[in-house]
This record gives C-alpha cells, structure tokens and sequence, in this order.
C-alpha cells in the first residue's frame, strides 16, 4: 500500500509507524529478530545495517538504479560510501563487455585471407 505524502511527517523515513512517524532504528532492528525469529531463524547474522546492505545491492544489480540515485536514497554525503554497497555481478560484468564494439571484433575477427580474395 502507497502511503498518502500529504500525511508524511518524515518524507525520507524509510520505515513509519501507524501515527506517520519515523519509527527508530531500534524498533526497527526489533522487528527483524522478531520476524526471524517467526520463521525459526536465530538471527545470527543478520542486522538492519545487512538488509540495507542487501537491499541497495540489489537496487543496483537488478533494479537498474543509478548510483547517484541510490547515494541519495542511502543519505551517503560521498559517492565513494555509496560504491561499497554496489557489488557488480557476473552478468553486469559481461553485459558491459559486450556493450563494447572491440569485444565483438576480437570475439568475431573476419577472415583477412576471404577478404583478399573476394578483391
């Protein structure tokens, strides 16, 4: 469900309470371990600070978010925090490869001897 802005006391809050508050990070990192404990997990190992971590990765990877973008959602003052949480993928790894048009050349080289034959 979209939260009405109108009602927003904290715009940027990421989590807010029944009465649209910013609900505090404690509270918030109580209901991760009650949540892991619903689901038998002990919680070891997991943190708020890891969810956030997975979440802006994943923002990055797979939600095609811009890293200017995600340095603004993550309140970072330096672009170079923001890199930390952006973990590049096999697939984004390759899919920059072969974005470059020298990747196709020397993947696909075309034959110097047909070429001189066909003059």
């Amino acid at each position: 469900k979209v939260r009405p802005k109108d009602h927003l006391k904290d715009r940027y809050a990421l989590f807010i309470s029944k009465q649209h508050k910013r609900i505090s990070p404690k509270t918030v990192q109580h209901l991760v371990k009650k949540y892991l404990a619903d689901i038998d997990l002990d919680g070891t190992g997991y943190s708020v600070h890891k969810l956030r971590h997975t979440a802006a990765t994943l923002m990055y990877q797979q939600g095609n978010v811009d890293i200017r973008v995600l340095k603004e959602i993550l309140g970072h003052e330096n672009l170079g925090t923001t890199e930390i949480y952006t973990h590049l993928s096999n697939s984004q790894m390759e899919k920059a490869a072969d974005a470059n048009p020298l990747s196709h050349m020397l993947l696909h080289p075309t034959n110097q001897k047909d070429n001189k034959a066909q003059k």
